[in-house]
């Protein structure tokens, strides 16, 4: 295999796409603290990035079989024959011990503690627990809840504050619609493969009209982030504002079309959502 190919492998295999955003909010939750950069920042957060990559690529090698069941993930490295899972496994394994270097060198033992447990339940509750209930995505959110706090604390934060805990919860019921648009997008895919989906329990309309109440419920909690001293600038209070005033009549609309390209553009938009909350709060604490 190629030097070409085989990037190409470790980029699917550490799912990379995933882990920039997720790096992301763990820098919001930093700099929520510590708005300065500093080497100890950039350690934290490709700490960060390498423990996301090593969580994922055990959950690759947890998932290889019911992956190559579905039309979605049957193309990823393992099932489709570019990995062995033993190299997999030695991939996830240098990842991890990286990933917790970093952590450790630029953070504190409490944020690689946090990071540790977050390992521990993505792989071994959220990702079993997927096999046995419909409703796993709720606890499975607490993964999203996870890297900012690990932020905020490696920055010498304590975990208990309240601006941090207002800005996890915004990521954990964020995490919710998300997964659920995720669900409309691919859910007879997951049905394929054995996995317990929730349109065995709810007709797609009653999907539909849940997940628009979690949309809801994400954006209240946004606009409460300002309470919480998350963000201060009256500018971004608006702005925030007028974004979220943006996507309520989109999350209405696109919905009820119920239009497998409308459930996508919403998808979209959700995480066009945080992205923009995780930039204004960077905004607030660097120039504001």
């Amino acid at each position: 295999m190629n030097i070409r190919a085989k990037i190409s492998v470790l980029y699917e295999l550490g799912k990379v796409k995933i882990a920039i955003p997720i790096s992301f909010s763990c820098f919001t939750g930093y700099i929520l603290f510590k708005p300065e950069i500093s080497w100890n920042l950039v350690y934290v957060i490709f700490g960060i990035f390498f423990i996301v990559a090593g969580a994922s690529a055990i959950n690759h090698i947890q998932e290889y079989k019911k992956d190559g069941m579905m039309n979605r993930t049957k193309f990823r490295p393992i099932p489709a024959g570019r990995i062995s899972i033993p190299e997999a496994i030695r991939w996830s394994v240098s990842f991890l011990l990286i990933g917790c270097g970093l952590l450790a060198w630029g953070g504190n033992a409490i944020s690689l503690w946090i990071a540790i447990f977050s390992i521990f339940w993505y792989n071994l509750v959220y990702t079993p627990l997927k096999q046995i209930s419909a409703f796993a995505v709720v606890p499975g959110a607490l993964s999203g809840a996870f890297p900012p706090i690990i932020g905020w604390v490696a920055a010498g934060g304590h975990h208990f504050a309240a601006p941090i805990l207002a800005l996890a919860f915004f990521f954990f019921i964020g995490q919710i619609p998300h997964f659920w648009l995720l669900l409309l997008l691919y859910g007879e895919d997951y049905k394929q493969a054995g996995f317990k989906v929730l349109i065995d329990v709810f007709s797609r309309k009653q999907i539909h009209n849940i997940t628009l109440i979690w949309m809801l419920a994400t954006v209240v909690v946004a606009l409460l982030l300002p309470a919480f001293q998350v963000i201060s600038s009256k500018y971004l209070m608006w702005i925030l504002l007028a974004f979220s005033l943006w996507i309520i009549p989109n999350s209405f609309i696109l919905l009820k079309q119920m239009e497998r390209i409308s459930v996508r553009k919403l998808f979209l938009r959700l995480n066009l959502y945080f992205l923009i909350v995780m930039i204004m709060i960077s905004l607030d604490r660097f120039y504001l």
